[in-house]
């Protein structure tokens, strides 16, 4: 293999582990697709020093692992395959919600307001009050909307589905939350009855917006989904293109590490690892264009610390590195497949996750000491800028994490002050409806 034309090219699967005909990205990473195999060999007493005589092919499957710079047109294809699935710049599917209540003219379908799974957080309850001269009331704790229902003078709810929307259109919270149509062939004028927190659902992907006053700016935003698996699979193509290509199906990241060290001479790099389906050699392909993404500086780091608005205090003149480690969760299964099957994986689950944020602090006072000795419970953002785009909008990759400070060590910074190592496990914010997300910011609307 003639290392020096090496390529790692990538596509998003429009189905797990049915591998595209033709890659769609460069990943502008060093990397490798090596395949892995397992053998059983049973243990057999035949009079003789020979341990094996017999075994026979019962896994295989592929690892691959990549580095280099990190920059924003490579990431968010990764985080698809990491984080949120569906995210190719085409816009998302808000969650909805159509009620089935009995009776005529009283169900509604409220829509999320945000596209993408964020909605399938917001649950819609109808409470009956059971009192007498009840009004109607709507309320919101966190994505809960709760619609308590009016009822006359003897305990009745008078309340219709057309009051409900226009409740909800009313509420500054609930507004900002839902919209609320009749459902098919109803007309609202029908009345409803009490029922249970029922959740939103089919959200998914996300809207690659464009921030106030940009031209050429565009945000994307990767929430995880917490309660189901929305995660895309990749094909892999590796090789030497003059010697041999190697293809390899339902590849998924397991992990990915991001780092950034201000006191260094690196810029910001990004490292992935992960697994797939066992490698077969493929017929030249045609590459695809190469997008050279713009990198990020370690020097150009924000760091904001809160506890109440994320994104309100910035940490600054203290700032030493910072590193991400962001696992997928994602476990491979092998079943049974019958005499004609292979012997890879056919499936894939979700295991619980947790993200990592490491940060190296210099230490002039005693702030974040004093947080972590108080386990407070803060929400945390790291910005990792690159170059400008327009105006004030630059190329960066946000990483929002909630939780307490962790891990503690003291250190030292060019033998002239002390420093800290602080690390914050992942926790969910019931606020957020997630325990981590990231955003990437760049100049172009699809993948």
């Amino acid at each position: 293999m003639e290392i020096p034309f090496e390529f790692l090219l990538a596509g998003i699967e429009s189905a797990h582990g049915t591998p595209n005909t033709t890659p769609t990205r460069y990943l502008n990473l060093s990397g490798v697709v090596t395949p892995r195999k397992e053998r059983h060999r049973p243990n057999e007493s035949r009079g003789t020093l020979a341990e094996y005589y017999r075994s026979v092919d019962v896994r295989r499957w592929a690892e691959w692992e990549a580095e280099g710079g990190l920059d924003v047109y490579t990431l968010p294809l990764l985080l698809n395959a990491l984080i949120a699935g569906g995210i190719d710049g085409s816009g998302a599917t808000p969650a909805t919600l159509t009620t089935d209540l009995a009776d005529d003219h009283n169900d509604l379908v409220y829509t999320a307001v945000t596209g993408g799974g964020q909605g399938n957080h917001i649950s819609v309850q109808y409470i009956d009050p059971d009192a007498d001269n009840s009004p109607l009331d709507v309320d919101v704790v966190d994505s809960a909307i709760k619609v308590y229902l009016a009822t006359d003078g003897s305990g009745t709810i008078t309340t219709t589905a057309g009051d409900i929307s226009a409740a909800i259109a009313a509420h500054p919270v609930a507004s900002t939350l839902v919209t609320v149509t009749n459902a098919a062939s109803n007309d609202g004028t029908g009345l409803v009855a009490e029922m249970s927190t029922t959740y939103l659902s089919g959200g998914a992907g996300t809207e690659v917006t464009t921030p106030d006053g940009a031209t050429n700016s565009r945000l994307w935003t990767f929430v995880p989904t917490m309660d189901a698996d929305d995660l895309d699979s990749l094909t892999l193509y590796w090789g030497d293109p003059n010697i041999q290509v190697f293809q390899s199906a339902y590849c998924m990241p397991d992990e990915i590490t991001i780092t950034a060290d201000a006191s260094g001479t690196d810029g910001v790099s990004l490292s992935v690892s992960g697994w797939g389906k066992f490698p077969v050699k493929a017929a030249p392909v045609s590459l695809p264009s190469m997008l050279a993404g713009p990198l990020l500086m370690p020097s150009a780091m924000q760091l904001w610390i809160d506890t109440a608005t994320i994104g309100t205090t910035e940490i600054t003149g203290r700032v030493i590195g910072a590193e991400v480690t962001i696992p997928s969760g994602v476990t491979r299964k092998w079943l049974a497949a019958g005499p004609t099957g292979d012997l890879d994986f056919v499936t894939h689950g979700r295991a619980k996750r947790h993200a990592e944020l490491k940060l190296t602090l210099e230490v002039p006072d005693l702030t974040q000491y004093n947080q972590w000795v108080a386990a407070t419970v803060l929400k945390t953002r790291l910005r990792l800028n690159g170059p400008v785009i327009e105006g004030s909008l630059y190329h960066y990759v946000e990483f929002d994490i909630y939780g307490p400070m962790d891990g503690f060590d003291w250190g030292e910074f060019e033998g002239s002050n002390r420093t800290v190592e602080l690390t914050i496990l992942s926790e969910y914010d019931s606020s957020a409806g997630y325990d981590f997300a990231v955003k990437v910011q760049n100049d172009r609307d699809a993948l």
